[in-house]
């Protein structure tokens, strides 16, 4: 059986600006949490309900009043916290060498922040504080008994309470709730961990407790108490009810392009139909012998090319086709190609590629992509995203493109777009080679962190 709650959310912290701007009013809102052994879902005020799907590792966003639904991976949000602890951690050495206050960096503040673990750093819990006595046993205990751990736990007044050695309190909850089988109380402590984060510890103890508590209390959410860096939950009403799937019934799936992708080329690829990789194949050898006959050489070249960057088909022949054909063009691209090995290399790299744009014919988007894989080495990230815009443009199945579009939003911290491009490649090739980082950062991620999942 699942449960369903009922909660009150009460947000407080933060300022509207700078130091002596007003204070940030509470938020006070309604919160529904449905929690299933298999998948957890929430739906706030909005009308919008996330469901987070453990068995697909999919998050759903569902908005009930286009009566629509999204349909992302989990993979993003973890992504996201697992690469901004380091960058956390490169914060607070920046403060601390600057002299300021850099304790809501700390490294266990970031952790409770980010829902994390640093594992290099063995955390630990204290044990609760036992009630102190006298004698040969007491001191014995105190000499002797368990060390203190980087996190205390505490009884007080029908709560328990975690904070830090320091005692900044991160985590309290009522030790009165409702009872929950060992499944559905770690599923509340996954939407805990998703909706609001906290310390990884403190989650694993609410995961194991059985038990959904009255309230529950989060601090110190967000460095430097920033808006929601403080929040109160308090269980309004439980009913039990039956397991069941995800229902999706009269929902329509959409695509959340976020603006990374050119209008309708996101949906095109993720909703519509995808190119059959023999046809594909086929298509491509008689463009490229129909090239070759015209004497468009670099042309014929870059068809081939376009082929192995979509579907993943690399040609035995075309190696060393390449390093002896003797057209001017082509050896052009080919220099242009090898790895350059400083700035100024690069820089006539792309000069080079560039004044062929034009000899490439109706192959100039494939060109761009070369183009890109520059100006990223030179950390010019905006314009190589715009250069594989462009080419998605002309082939929305160009299988490297969103490969590369993806690896530069990771760069940029945005996990969700990055997901986005990388499940359009998978859905063009998904057994393309180039696609294998992906596969393997995923393993990373679920091995790093199985709580997500």
């Amino acid at each position: 059986m699942g449960l369903d709650l009922k909660m009150e959310v009460n947000e407080s912290g933060g300022k509207t600006g700078s130091e002596d701007a007003p204070s940030v009013p509470e938020r006070t809102y309604g919160l529904e949490v449905r929690l299933r052994r298999e998948w957890v879902g929430y739906r706030e005020e909005t009308g919008t309900e996330v469901i987070l799907d453990f068995a697909r590792r999919r998050r759903l966003t569902l908005d009930e009043g286009a009566r629509t639904y999204v349909d992302e991976s989990l993979y993003s949000d973890v992504c996201l916290r697992h690469f901004e602890l380091p960058n956390r951690e490169h914060i607070r050495s920046v403060l601390e060498a600057g002299g300021a206050d850099s304790a809501d960096f700390e490294p266990l503040m970031a952790e409770h922040q980010l829902a994390v673990l640093d594992k290099a750093r063995g955390r630990s819990l204290s044990e609760p504080k036992a009630p102190r006595k006298n004698g040969l046993r007491g001191l014995l205990r105190s000499v002797f008994g368990p060390k203190p751990g980087d996190i205390s736990v505490e009884s007080d007044q029908g709560r328990t309470v975690y904070a830090t050695a320091a005692g900044r309190r991160l985590l309290s909850y009522a030790e009165e709730g409702t009872e929950a089988a060992p499944d559905i109380s770690r599923r509340f402590a996954q939407f805990m961990r998703y909706r609001y984060r906290g310390h990884p510890l403190i989650l694993e103890q609410l995961a194991s407790a059985r038990r959904i508590p009255r309230e529950l209390r989060y601090q110190a959410l967000a460095p430097f108490g920033q808006p929601g860096s403080d929040v109160t939950l308090r269980l309004v009403d439980v009913a039990v009810v039956p397991e069941g799937d995800i229902a999706l019934e009269g929902y329509r799936r959409v695509v959340d392009a976020g603006q990374t992708l050119p209008g309708g080329v996101l949906e095109r690829v993720m909703l519509g139909a995808v190119p059959d990789s023999q046809e594909v194949e086929a298509r491509r050898m008689a463009e490229a012998k129909q090239s070759a006959e015209g004497g468009r050489i670099l042309e014929c070249v870059l068809t081939l090319l376009e082929l192995n960057l979509q579907t993943g088909t690399s040609l035995p022949e075309l190696g060393s086709v390449l390093r002896d054909e003797p057209d001017p063009h082509v050896r052009q691209l080919r220099e242009a190609l090898g790895r350059p090995g400083s700035e100024e290399e690069a820089r006539a790299a792309l000069a080079s590629l560039q004044a062929l744009r034009k000899a490439a014919g109706q192959r100039a988007h494939v060109v761009n992509t070369f183009l890109a894989a520059l100006h990223r080495g030179l950390g010019e990230g905006a314009q190589a995203r715009e250069l594989l815009l462009q080419a998605l443009e002309v082939n929305p199945f160009l299988t490297g493109a969103y490969k590369d579009l993806g690896d530069l939003y990771v760069s940029d911290y945005e996990m969700s777009r990055a997901w986005r491009c990388w499940e359009a490649a998978r859905r063009i090739a998904p057994g393309h080679g180039l696609l294998k980082d992906v596969h393997a950062m995923e393993e990373m991620l679920a091995a790093e962190h199985p709580e997500y999942f």
